[in-house]
């Protein structure tokens, strides 16, 4: 009799403990898994802000958590997410928790430890179109103003304007992107439209997303007053004072960088980059800022057309800037202006135009990319034409945004 209730004692607090080894793994494994969605976000935020190791930015936050890689049989891996088809996805980041928990009574089962996994994804949500004005000026528009035409995008539109008119999409323009984002209210804008994604208004103001960069130098001048009428050319990095003309020509520019004062003026030209360019737009050598002007005497698609095709540099080694295809001198200041105005022109090629304090007027265009393009700017208009179509695949930059200002949510 004694020996059965020895047995059925024994039993007891073998359950018992079992219960609580239970308990414990299922508790451990809470907090592993609260450690791994923190440190996937923390490591997606370093990829989206500052570029820094974002690897050790992960495992540091899995430490502020109380799991430390390699301490205490803990393992913190922080990588890009990985599809089952062995797709990279960039702008997502995962991280994976692993540890050895000790047990007091599964070790008669199991050995003495436990292993619990967890895993985060966290994923980047690129904005690549940023209107930077904080007070609208216009009376019948807005700061982003897309009339009788088309605007889509794998990415975001963020409208700083806090203002008067910000957002204004009329009854025969589409815009279809990942969101809108707009600081001011929606009072005093006008949706008519089709807009796939309701915007949203009243959001934090935010600063230029790429005020990190160092704008070129201007020194002295290796060319002036470039006018090409009827020619077929082929152009060198160097400073452009006067600016430059192009008058049914066609031009190639060798790849690096350009500083051009006086501004672009093209009719019914082609102006080629595509092997990696800068175009930098400030003062100097007896020059102003100038305006950025293209026109074509008929629709894209013609011969009278004028044609755009720019890409920018994947690396600082031939002078230019990653990323940046078109870098308008901060001081160039005209709010509410479009000093960047094109008319039936083609745009194309990939690269961020950078003219943060001036405007870009696009009239029967259609501007396009081939991985990734975008705009800070100070406002934008459009009308007409085939339309706007933004892509956002950085791999040619190494997988990262230039912006340093996107955001991003936990997906896993």
């Amino acid at each position: 009799m004694l020996l059965n209730y020895v047995l059925l004692l024994f039993t007891l607090v073998l359950l018992g403990g079992l219960a609580v080894d239970a308990g414990i793994l299922e508790w451990r494994q809470q907090l592993l898994q609260q450690a791994a969605d923190s440190a996937a976000q923390e490591a997606m935020y370093e990829t989206a802000h500052t570029y820094s190791d974002w690897v050790s930015a992960g495992q540091a936050q899995a430490t502020l958590n109380g799991f430390t890689n390699g301490v205490n049989g803990v393992t913190v891996s922080v990588g890009n997410n990985v599809s089952s088809d062995g797709f990279i996805d960039y702008r997502a980041v995962q991280t994976t928790i692993t540890q050895n928990v000790n047990n007091i009574f599964m070790g008669l089962v199991n050995g003495g430890k436990s292993t619990i996994t967890a895993t985060a994804v966290a994923r980047v949500i690129p904005t690549c179109f940023w209107i930077l004005n904080p007070n609208s000026t216009f009376s019948n528009g807005g700061t982003f103003w897309l009339a009788s035409t088309t605007f889509e995008a794998s990415c975001g539109v963020f409208v700083n304007t806090a203002t008067g008119n910000s957002l204004l999409v009329d009854g025969f323009a589409s815009l279809d992107v990942v969101r809108t984002r707009v600081v001011g209210p929606s009072s005093g804008n006008a949706s008519t439209g089709s807009v796939y994604t309701p915007p949203r208004f009243r959001s934090a103001a935010k600063n230029d997303p790429l005020a990190y960069l160092t704008a070129p130098t201007f020194s002295s001048c290796t060319h002036r007053n470039t006018n090409l009428s009827n020619a077929g050319v082929t152009l060198s990095p160097g400073t452009y004072c006067g600016g430059i003309t192009l008058n049914n020509s066609q031009v190639i520019l060798s790849p690096g960088l350009y500083i051009i004062t006086g501004g672009l003026t093209m009719m019914n030209s082609t102006l080629n980059g595509m092997s990696g360019v800068t175009l930098y737009f400030t003062s100097g050598g007896g020059s102003g800022y100038g305006a950025i002007t293209a026109n074509g005497s008929a629709p894209i698609g013609t011969n009278y057309s004028s044609n755009l095709v720019l890409a920018a540099p994947t690396s600082s080694s031939g002078g230019g800037i990653p990323g940046i295809v078109i870098f308008g001198d901060r001081n160039w200041v005209a709010h509410g202006s479009y000093s960047v105005a094109l008319t039936n022109t083609y745009i194309a090629g990939d690269g961020i135009w950078y003219i943060p304090n001036t405007g870009v007027s696009l009239w029967n265009c259609l501007y396009t990319d081939n991985n990734y393009s975008g705009m800070v700017l100070d406002c934008f208009y459009q009308f007409g034409g085939i339309g706007t179509f933004i892509s956002t695949e950085y791999s040619t930059l190494g997988g990262y945004s230039p912006y340093h200002y996107d955001d991003g949510v936990l997906v896993q």
